[in-house]
């Protein structure tokens, strides 16, 4: 029996890559969905939208899914009336769509869409990007939440009209503070605040 010393040991888990490859069971989790949803404290929606996420990794190339209410109750722990609320949440938020066929005069079956807001801020609708952290302020007077700037030569620009963005140090709604004095116009940027009567575009949630 091979006997290792305990740096051996520290190596081993120190250093050795964390393997995961993508097989026929790998299943890409909504990272961004999944922050949120906890925002939002939708928790029974979070469980519901794991659960058909998971039914991806089956060796499927689209992005449709089809367990059954029982599957889903089964897999969340949750009661029918839990994931009917479930689903319900994701489809306002824009996570999933679904889609019912008529099988036959007594059944019914659900086929849900995962959509790829679920895993780009972006792509969210008015409502679940309403949940996103506070980024900055643009020079329009837009709110900036997170997925909604880019990175450019000269700083951070707003997806929204293409102007500068300026990051907070504070991410409380109401209360703005730019990272650095910044020149805005003829002035600074503490200044332009300071001038503006306009409310904060997009902090109202």
């Amino acid at each position: 029996m091979e006997v290792s010393t305990v740096q051996e040991e520290i190596d081993l888990v120190t250093d050795s890559p964390l393997g995961i490859e993508k097989t026929g069971l790998y299943t890409p989790f909504p990272v961004h969905a999944y922050r949120i949803l906890g925002q939002a404290k939708e928790h029974i929606a979070k469980d519901v939208l794991l659960c058909l996420v998971s039914h991806l990794g089956y060796g499927k190339k689209n992005k449709r899914v089809k367990p059954s209410y029982g599957t889903i109750c089964r897999e969340t722990g949750r009661g029918r009336g839990s994931v009917a609320k479930g689903l319900r949440i994701l489809e306002e938020f824009g996570f999933i769509r679904k889609l019912t066929i008529q099988k036959s005069q007594t059944r019914k079956q659900n086929i849900y869409y995962i959509q790829e807001s679920c895993y780009q801020a972006n792509l969210m609708n008015d409502k679940a990007r309403s949940y996103l952290p506070l980024f900055g302020r643009c020079q329009c007077g837009a709110a900036v939440r997170q997925g909604e700037y880019g990175i450019g030569g000269d700083g951070y620009h707003h997806y929204g009209c293409g102007a500068l963005v300026f990051p907070l140090k504070s991410r409380q709604k109401d209360v703005l503070v730019a990272e650095k004095i910044v020149d805005v116009g003829n002035g600074t940027y503490s200044q332009y605040l300071q001038s503006t009567d306009a409310p904060l575009r997009g902090s109202e949630n």
